[in-house]
This record gives C-alpha cells, structure tokens and sequence, in this order.
C-alpha cells in the first residue's frame, strides 16, 4: 500500500474514533435520561449528583479512548471485519470499559454514588451505537476505497478459442484485494492473438503504446511463447499476470487475475492428516484443493472424496466399516465447523472447514474453459433440472456432460453396470454423487476404480446449488450455525440426530487424544 493510502486510512480510523466517542457520549446521556427522567417515578431515592454526572461523563469518555486504542491494535481495521467481528469486537471492548470503570470507582471510594441503572443502560446502550457506527462507516470507508479504486485495463493476450472464455471470467471476477469484500474491476480492452503478440515484441512500441495496466497471459499463450519473448513482454514495464493452471503454481483465490510477482509457489499440502475419532482428514483451503484437483484430476481417476461433518464423524467412530470408506478416500475433508476446531486443536492451525458445496462453486469457477468435463449422479428429477438451468446461467462456460437420478432403490447389475458405462462414456473428469450419508460413500468406495473420472460426493450440494434448499447465510456459517439453521429448515427429521450426534461428538473427542500426522504425498 502507498504511504498516502496509509496515512488516508491511519486518518480514518481516528475519526471512527471520534464517532464512537460521540456514540458513548449519547449512551451515557441516554441512561441518565431513562434512570432520572422516565423511570425517577420507580426509585425512592430520585435525587441526583449533578456534579458528580458531569465528571463521570468525562471519566466514561477518557476510559473509552483508552481501551478503544488498546483493542484497535488488536484488530484488523472496521471495513475488513465481518459482521460478527464487529460485534465481538464491540462486546469484548465495553466489558472492558465496565472492568476498568468499576475498578476506578472502587480505589477512589465513588463505588457507592453511582447508580447501578445507569451503568447498565449505558452499558447497553453504548453497545448499541458503537455497533451501529462501526458498521455504517465501515460500509462507508469501503465503498470509499473502492470508488477511487481504478478500473484495470486489461491486454489479453490467448488464443481465439479461448479469448471469449477468459475475457468473460476476467471482467466478472475481477481480482480481489487485501481489503475484505473489494474487488477491482477488470476491462479487457484489447485482444491480441499469438501471432499478433510475437509481431508486437518486434516492435515494443506497439506494446507501449498501449498504455494498459496489466498484462494477461493464458497458459496456453504461455505454453507457446519462448521464454525470452516473455522477457521482452515484461521489458516493456506492465505487470504480467499468468493464469495459474500450471504445474508448480496453486491458485489462493478463486478469482482469476493473480498478479504476476505474487504467485505462490505450489506446497503439497497433502502432506498433513490429522485424525478425529479415527477419521483421518486433510487440511486444505478450498481454493487449493479446487486448483489441486484441476491439475491432478488424471491421477486421481477412479478414487473418491468425502466430505464428513459431525454426524458421519461419528457414525464412523461407531462403525469401522463405514471409518473404513472415509479412510481409504483420495482425501477426506472437514464438513463441519466443530470439526474443523477439533484439527485445529490437534495441531494445525490453519485448518479450514471444506464444504461440498463451497467446493462445487470453486471448481465450477477454476474449472471453465480448462475442458474438465463434469457429471452429476443423484438427488431427485426435479432437483436435477433446477440445477441444470442454475449452472448454465451462472457458469455458461462450464462444460457438463451428464445429469442423471437414479432410482430410490437399490439398482440391478445391470442397472448398475449400465449407469458405469454411461459416466465413463461422458468422458466425465469429475462425478459428482449427492445420494446422502452414508449411501454415497458406500457406493463410491464398491465403484472404486470402475469410474473414470474422480468421484466427489456432496450430498445436499445438489440441491444447494439448484436452489431446492436455501443455505444458511454466511455469518451464520461463520459463527459456525449452519446446523441450526438446517435444524430450523427439517426439525423433525434431523432434531434427534443433532442431539444424538453433538452429543456422542463432545463425549468422544474429550476422551480421545488424538495428534497431527504428516505423511508423503501418494496422490
């Protein structure tokens, strides 16, 4: 960041300082009013110390400053928060401020003048606007940054078949920046095939006179150009972003555009199981695990992934079978926030919970344009035609192959042999399977090594994605809810595993002790 940008926001974060401050100042005069004006009539004793008010006012204002500079640097800045960071970033300061007051007025013998309403309405109140204020103006910094933020001005350089797909992808991601929720606009303004940009090196003053922002490089472009006329590219002073679909290179968003000297070189993070009650999970993010599977899908052929949250947990630490197929899985990941902290508590901290159907949209936006191929087994007819119309409208560049519900019983050989053969026959690289827990993983683990492609099993991710079932939002994600949220969707069908299952959970992970593993990657 430019040290005007630093000095703009060291700036802005004073005067959110300033209106929070004025914010406390209204609380405490809003409790004075409901202790001394609206509710006097209930009190016998309905005198006050003026004098003692209008110190104490300054007081609460002094202690305020104080602890809101101790937890400002403890915190990211208002408009990169989330929500729920706000508010408990709010709770934890106030009951700060509360400690500090009542400390004040114990050690100098006022404990006894104050009344006890007004401190809890101030208290209350003081959340109330402190909450309201950093939320609005965190909003309103944020569309700040990005209305001054530029449009990128896009030279795209990639081959005819594929120009349409990455101008599209470009100008509706974007790239994100370090800014939570600010994304910076792309425009591709011109369009250079291959053999215009190898006359265009020959003569850098065409290149120059182009006056773009940024330089977009397919990796089929990429593919086909020497490595010194990528040199004479990148001689001619315009950043040069790749599209990292090579080997060597991971993707750490789902955008498309990656500045060029930012990308990260490619860590396997294969390397790391950690177990909870005897299921052995990776730790990934999921935009990794969507370029991984992009670029690996070859080798991962025939072999299945799993997506366990809670219930299936411990459905498998009660059957070993069913432990059993999530442990022989390509990889299975934490569909569950309460498993995601159990991995977390065992040792790597950077575990993230990976959800099937957070999954879906990543690869669904990774893989466009890159030719994998996609097929859909399960959920019900109505289901499957919903979803077919979503994708098409919201990835019209996603190629699928197949969409097929099967039957709700168990199929004949033939049947069976017959739905095989039509998968593999879709040149499908990626089979999605939403038959439900634990059916779909069963019938991975039987057709292990008869399916071409690798096969996903997301269960509900259907109908998410078809819109058959809404999903919670994401701060109740965030905050961990979504089970509660499905609970108050279907009570009656999943009110008792809930309770049966949260429960088993808490009883097992606080009798085992289980520990982080690294392994060598075999994938």
């Amino acid at each position: 960041m430019i040290p005007d940008q630093m000095k703009s926001l060291k700036h802005s974060e004073n005067v959110m300082l300033v209106l929070c401050m004025i914010g406390e100042g209204m609380a405490y005069l809003y409790a004075l009013l409901l202790r001394y004006v609206i509710l006097n009539w209930y009190y016998t004793n309905p005198t006050r110390e003026n004098d003692f008010y209008k110190v104490f006012g300054w007081i609460v204002l002094f202690f305020y400053m104080v602890v809101f500079q101790f937890w400002r640097k403890r915190r990211a800045v208002v408009w990169k928060q989330e929500f729920v960071d706000k508010a408990f970033e709010v709770f934890k300061q106030h009951v700060t401020l509360l400690v500090c007051l009542l400390l004040f007025l114990f050690f100098i013998g006022w404990s006894n003048r104050i009344s006890r309403t007004v401190m809890a309405a101030m208290l209350g109140f003081g959340m109330f606007f402190d909450l309201f204020i950093r939320w609005q103006y965190g909003k309103f910094a944020a569309r700040s940054i990005q209305k001054n933020q530029k449009v990128v001005r896009v030279l795209l350089i990639a081959q005819p078949e594929e120009a349409d797909r990455l101008k599209w992808c470009i100008e509706r991601y974007g790239y994100r920046n370090e800014w939570k929720g600010i994304h910076r606009l792309c425009r591709v303004e011109t369009v250079l095939s291959l053999a215009d940009i190898k006359e265009a090196i020959k003569n850098e003053g065409k290149i120059s006179n182009q006056e773009k922002d940024l330089i977009y490089l397919s990796s089929a472009a990429t593919e086909c150009l020497s490595q010194a006329e990528i040199d004479a590219l990148e001689e001619c002073g315009f950043p040069i972003c790749r599209e990292l679909q090579w080997k060597g290179y991971s993707p750490q968003t789902d955008m498309v555009v990656r500045t060029g000297d930012k990308a990260v070189v490619y860590r396997s993070f294969m390397n790391h199981r950690s177990p909870v009650l005897g299921v052995n999970y990776t730790t990934a993010s999921i935009s990794e695990v969507a370029g991984y599977l992009i670029r690996h899908a070859e080798d991962l052929a025939g072999q299945y992934i799993c997506f366990s949250n809670v219930h299936t947990t411990v459905m498998a630490a009660d059957d070993a079978e069913y432990r059993e197929i999530l442990n022989h899985s390509a990889m299975t990941f934490p569909d569950g926030m309460p498993v995601a902290k159990k991995i977390r508590q065992n040792g790597y901290a950077e575990a993230e919970r990976v959800a099937g159907p957070d999954l879906m949209e990543a690869l669904f936006k990774q893989s466009m344009g890159t030719g994998r191929k996609h097929y859909f087994y399960g959920s019900s007819e109505k289901t499957i035609e919903a979803l077919k119309k979503n994708l098409q409208e919201r990835y019209p560049y996603m190629e699928i192959v197949g969409m097929v519900s099967p039957p709700f019983r168990v199929l004949t050989e033939e049947e069976d042999a017959a739905a095989v053969q039509a998968i593999n026959d879709s040149g499908a690289d990626f089979v999605w399977i939403g038959l439900g827990a634990p059916k779909q993983e069963k019938w991975m683990y039987a057709h292990r090594g008869k399916i071409n492609g690798v096969m996903l099993g997301v269960g509900a991710g259907f109908d998410f994605h078809a819109g058959t079932i809404r999903r919670a939002p994401s701060l109740i994600q965030r905050l961990g809810l979504e089970w509660l949220f499905r609970l108050l969707q279907n009570p009656g069908r999943l009110l008792k595993r809930y309770f049966i299952t949260n429960t088993k959970f808490l009883i097992y992970t606080k009798l085992r002790k289980e520990k982080r593993e690294d392994h060598d990657t075999k994938k």
